[in-house]
C-alpha cells in the first residue's frame, strides 16, 4: 500500500498537536492540584512535628526538627501517534486494525529539599525569652484571650505566673489571673489595644480609651493591681509604655517578663496525657502539674487512631493528639507552631547546614 504525501506531514504534526495541547491543559491543571496538596502536605507535617516535640519532651527525649527548603516538580509529558497497516488481502486482517491511533504520557517527578533545624543559632532562639515586639504583635492579635496572656507572660510588673508552682497547696496569686482578666474585658469591648508607638527606635504601648462608669472602675482596679498610680482623668486616650521587666522599673509602664520557646514547650509538655504504666515503669517521668498555662491546651492519648483529632502522631505504642472540636487546645497549638517558625526560620541557614534533597519518582 502506499502512504500519499500529505498523511505523511499529518502524523507529525498531529504528534506536535498532542504535545502542545498537553502542555497547555496539565500545566495549569498541575498548579492548582499540586500546589494544594503539596502545601497541605507541608502544613500537616510541620504539625505532626511540632506534636511530636511535645510529647517526645514529655517522656525526657531528644528532639529534633527538619526544614522543608525547597520543593521542586519536575513535569514530562511525552506524545506518541501510530497507526496500523495491513498488506495483502483484507479478508486477514479486516476490522482488526486501528488506522489511527495518540496518547499523551504525564509523568510528575518532585524533589524535596530538607534542612536540620540545629546549631548555635537555634539553641539561642530556642532558649531566649520571647522579645517584647513579637510578644505585642501576638497580643494585639489576641489580646482578648486570656490564655495567650497566660501563656506568654512570666510577669507583670512584678507578679509572677510560675510555669510550675513549687508547692501545690500554695496557690497562685490572684492578682495576675485578675489582670489578664481585666485585660482581656478592656480589649474585648474595645477600650484597650496592644500598639507599636510613633518614632524610633521602636516603642510598645498599651492602649486605653473610654468612658463610662464600668469603664473608669476597670481602668481603676487596673492600675492598682499593676502599681501605677491611675491619672484623676481617665477620659479620653491613654498609653502605657510596654517593656521588657528587667532592670530598674520605669514608675508609670507595664513590665512584662515574657517566657521562651523552651519553657511554652515544657508546659505544653506536662499537659500531655501519658499510659499509667509508662510513668510506672519510668519511661516517662512524673512531672509537676503545669501552671495556669497548662490548663490551656491538652494532649490526649489513646490506644486506637482517634478519629476526631486535629493532629495526631504514634508514640511508644499509643496515639497521641488534639481534638478537632477542643477550641482553646487548637489555639494554643497553632500559636505554638507559629511561635517555632517564626523562631526557627532564622536559624536554618542552608548554605552553612547540611541540606538532604530527596528525589521522589517511580
Amino acid at each position: 500500500m502506499r502512504l500519499g504525501t500529505s498523511a505523511g506531514h499529518v502524523l507529525p504534526t498531529l504528534a506536535v498537536g498532542l504535545a502542545a495541547t498537553g502542555c497547555a491543559l496539565l500545566g495549569p491543571a498541575s498548579i492548582k492540584s499540586g500546589r494544594a496538596a503539596y502545601n497541605d502536605a507541608i502544613i500537616a507535617t510541620n504539625s505532626q512535628q511540632v506534636l511530636a516535640m511535645i510529647v517526645r519532651m514529655r517522656y525526657g527525649e531528644p528532639v529534633g526538627l527538619l526544614a522543608v527548603t525547597s520543593v521542586t516538580a519536575n513535569l514530562h509529558i511525552q506524545a506518541s501517534i501510530g497507526s496500523e497497516f495491513g498488506i495483502g488481502s483484507d479478508d486477514n486482517f479486516e476490522g482488526n486494525l486501528t488506522p489511527l491511533s495518540a496518547g499523551i504520557a504525564y509523568e510528575e517527578s518532585p524533589t524535596i529539599s530538607y534542612a536540620p533545624v540545629q546549631g548555635e543559632q537555634y539553641l539561642r532562639q530556642l532558649l531566649s525569652p520571647l522579645p517584647i515586639d513579637l510578644t505585642v504583635l501576638v497580643l494585639g492579635a489576641l489580646g482578648s484571650s486570656p490564655s495567650a496572656l497566660t501563656l506568654l507572660l512570666r510577669s507583670i510588673n512584678g507578679i509572677q505566673n510560675p510555669d510550675f508552682p513549687a508547692d501545690g497547696s500554695v496557690a497562685a496569686d490572684p492578682r495576675f489571673a485578675r489582670i489578664v482578666e481585666l485585660l482581656a474585658l478592656l480589649n474585648r469591648s474595645g477600650h484597650s489595644t496592644w500598639a507599636e508607638g510613633p518614632g524610633s527606635p521602636p516603642s510598645f504601648v498599651l492602649a486605653l480609651s473610654g468612658d463610662g462608669q464600668t469603664y473608669q472602675q476597670r481602668m481603676e482596679e487596673l492600675y492598682g493591681l499593676l502599681g501605677l498610680a491611675a491619672p484623676q482623668d481617665l477620659d479620653g486616650l491613654i498609653t502605657l509604655p510596654v517593656q521588657l521587666g528587667i532592670g530598674d522599673a520605669d514608675p508609670a509602664a507595664i513590665q512584662l517578663r515574657t517566657r521562651s520557646l523552651y519553657d511554652l514547650f515544657g508546659i505544653a509538655a506536662a499537659s500531655v496525657e501519658v499510659p499509667e504504666e509508662h510513668v510506672r515503669s519510668g519511661l516517662a517521668p512524673l512531672l509537676p502539674p503545669a501552671g495556669a498555662a497548662g490548663r490551656s491546651i491538652r494532649i490526649q492519648a489513646s490506644e486506637s487512631y482517634p478519629r476526631s483529632a486535629m493532629i495526631a502522631i504514634k508514640h511508644h505504642g499509643w496515639w497521641y493528639s488534639i481534638d478537632g472540636t477542643d477550641t482553646g487546645s487548637k489555639l494554643t497549638f497553632r500559636l505554638l507552631e507559629a511561635l517555632m517558625s517564626v523562631r526557627m526560620a532564622e536559624s536554618v541557614e542552608q548554605r552553612a547546614t547540611p541540606v538532604l534533597t530527596v528525589p521522589v519518582s517511580r
